[in-house]
């Protein structure tokens, strides 16, 4: 039997475990990946930290930068980042680490509409970047890499989560058992096991979660960055090199298997087709565009811009590593329990489409560090909802704007009827030609948190 002094508001309080526990750590991770690793390298580097133990438990192997040098293939799964989540990984020294290898960076958006002739361009001013394109397995591999440099920290690979548990009230500590028949204690458990989250169903802190019948097909192929809003949803290709950008094509989960199936050639055959097709274009709406243009004050020229469209161009080929995964909506209706938070895809899970929801999943961590080292500073115990409150209403008040908005998109052009394309298209004209706001509102999404 294991006991514990805590300190709680100031005052003393002893807590006493009923388990035969292996070991104890201040704050326990489950769950490595792109926000698990983050959250490790965050307490690990945070000084208020420094003589708390930190365990993070990961399921997988230990990943390896090596995998990653000149001329090693491509991985299927990509993130966009903001130049916010780039201070992060600067913050937490991985950058460089990840910029050696191979990091894209993006300095115009296209965004067309397959059911009109409206399109966005989105660019930030003095030519800085929208966003960063890095493989998920890279930046894995590089907070990986940094974790033996934080002393705090233990990690434990290949470690399978079998029982999870959430005290009621701070008497009790939380405790994790491996499968390996390890009893772990904490006085904090992080969650950032993913959408199914065993953390998240021990906590039992609600959960409300949808699918969006949509698979997202995924894979490597040679085109330029822009982004088609298709009948059965969005076609985003983002860059890797000068001749190389990753695909990912939202659609039904019976067309995603069929596309991830079919012949190299015949692939890009119908990728294309998907990207130029003229058959979902509706003339009655695209010649109100016309007019409206022809009106409109604050026109391209107004702004210097060219007043033709910009033509998407053409697939190549593809690289042999197509996948597909569901697509769906979820967000816990709390982030937090007594000793008890989750980060990432464990709170919130939404749709690719705008490739904010690992952005999301770092902005979980910056908040929870800041709020964890404050904890230690005031001698508070970091499992007491009294902080982690704060951490919750932080994070919800940044996390659920972005993911009913992105929601509200991808049902807004998943439908071809003529007053919703009119309404959407004339929407998207407007908006792209008024060059000052566009250009506050891209620079305000790059900047802030």
């Amino acid at each position: 039997m294991y006991r514990f002094q805590l300190k709680i508001a100031g005052d003393s309080v002893r807590v006493i475990s009923s388990r035969n526990a292996s070991s104890y750590y201040d704050a326990v991770i489950v769950g490595g990946g792109m926000v698990g690793n983050a959250m490790a390298c965050s307490l690990g580097l945070n000084a208020s930290f420094a003589s708390k133990s930190v365990l993070l438990l990961d399921s997988g192997k230990p990943p390896s930068l090596s995998s990653f040098e000149s001329g090693a293939p491509y991985k299927n799964r990509v993130v966009a980042i903001t130049p916010t989540s780039q201070d992060v990984f600067k913050k937490l020294d991985i950058w460089d680490r990840m910029n050696a290898h191979r990091v894209r960076k993006v300095n115009r958006l296209y965004v067309f509409d397959s059911c009109s002739t409206s399109e966005i361009e989105f660019e930030r001013e003095k030519q800085e970047e929208v966003a960063f394109i890095i493989e998920n397995e890279l930046i894995v591999a590089a907070l990986y890499d940094k974790l033996p440099d934080c002393r705090n920290v233990e990690v434990r690979t290949e470690a399978k989560v079998e029982e999870v548990s959430i005290p009621n009230a701070l008497e009790q500590m939380a405790y994790v058992k491996l499968a390996n028949g390890d009893v772990i204690e904490t006085s904090l458990l992080i969650g950032a096991d993913g959408a199914n989250s065993k953390v998240r169903r021990a906590a039992n802190v609600g959960y409300t979660t949808f699918d969006y019948n949509q698979h997202g097909l995924v894979g490597t192929v040679d085109i330029e960055p822009f982004l088609v809003f298709a009948k059965l949803g969005p076609v985003a290709l983002l860059p890797l090199s000068d001749s190389v950008s990753a695909l990912t094509w939202s659609t039904s989960p019976e067309e995603a298997k069929r596309l991830k199936n079919l012949p190299a050639d015949q692939f890009v055959d119908e990728l294309n087709n998907a990207l130029f097709s003229q058959e979902e274009q509706q003339p009655l709406v695209n010649q109100a565009l016309f007019a409206f243009n022809r009106l409109n004050p604050f026109r391209w020229e107004t702004f210097g811009r060219k007043p033709d469209g910009t033509t998407p161009p053409h697939v190549i080929s593809v690289r042999d590593n197509r996948g597909t995964f569901p697509l769906g909506f979820g967000s816990a209706h709390r982030y937090i329990a007594p000793r008890c938070a989750l980060i990432g895809d464990a709170a919130h899970k939404m749709h690719p489409l705008a490739g904010q929801g690992v952005n999301l999943g770092w902005s979980d961590v910056q908040i929870l560090d800041q709020i964890l080292g404050d904890a230690v500073r005031e001698g508070a115990d970091i499992g007491s909802l009294t902080y982690l409150k704060e951490f919750d209403s932080a994070a919800q008040k940044h996390n659920l704007p972005v993911m009913v908005s992105v929601d509200l998109l991808n049902r807004l052009y998943r439908t071809d009827a003529p007053a919703i394309v009119a309404a959407r298209a004339f929407g998207l004209n407007a908006f792209n030609s008024l060059g000052p706001v566009k250009n506050f509102l891209i620079n305000y999404l790059s900047a802030h948190r």
